[in-house]
């Protein structure tokens, strides 16, 4: 089945497609499902395997994050696409997630995780996948502020790139890797416009800070 699908996703990069979601969500199952019933099976009290559970969760909301963000929150499909958050984030910049979200998000996992250690080690994996959404929460935010681009510019240019007129690539936000694995990565040839920028930021920007290309 892996082999299978490996030239399934051979296929799409080579035909330069995108990857639908029915192969995604399969090869997502097919290489998480047999180690987490393996890791489940094994899993005691020994940090090593709740290591190894929480490291696994962390790894499934990559590929959440992923899946979410393109089939969900883009489904141009959809009659009310235009008039959801997500829609009005690429339209005004504004971060809908707030601060009292963030807070949640993050008191969430620390008490999972708490719950891991006291009360069993299966709970490890959930609470990965919570810290993961945390963790999303605030990367979302530092990547539209100018100074990410000194301490995490490559991030930064992927996530504007999806801002800049690619609205179907570049889906990662804590990460790259399911775009490049389902061949969603755009391209960086262009200029951003002065007012993509000032748009990206939410405010006026110095244009000398955005010394990369992007996408327009």
């Amino acid at each position: 089945m892996i082999f299978y699908l490996l030239g399934m996703l051979s296929y799409y990069k080579l035909a330069n497609k995108s990857v639908p979601a029915s192969i995604c969500l399969l090869f997502f199952a097919v290489i998480t499902v047999p180690s987490v019933a393996t890791l489940f099976f094994f899993i005691n009290k020994h940090w090593t395997f709740q290591v190894i559970a929480f490291a696994g969760g962390l790894f499934c909301w990559t590929f959440f994050e992923y899946f979410i963000h393109r089939f969900m929150m883009h489904g141009k499909e959809k009659k009310e696409y235009h008039k959801s958050l997500h829609f009005h984030h690429h339209v005004t910049g504004t971060i809908f997630t707030t601060y009292i979200k963030r807070i949640l998000y993050s008191s969430g996992a620390i008490i999972l995780t708490c719950c891991s250690v006291l009360f069993s080690s299966y709970l490890f994996l959930p609470a990965g996948i919570a810290t993961g959404l945390a963790l999303y929460s605030y990367m979302h935010v530092l990547l539209h502020t100018r100074w990410a681009a000194k301490w995490i510019p490559c991030l930064q240019k992927f996530h504007m790139q999806h801002h800049f007129g690619q609205t179907e690539k570049c889906f990662g936000v804590t990460n790259t890797w399911w775009d490049r694995i389902f061949n969603t990565t755009g391209n960086a040839d262009k200029i951003a416009s002065s007012r993509s920028i000032e748009l990206y930021f939410g405010e006026k920007s110095n244009h000398n800070l955005i010394t990369h290309k992007q996408a327009v």
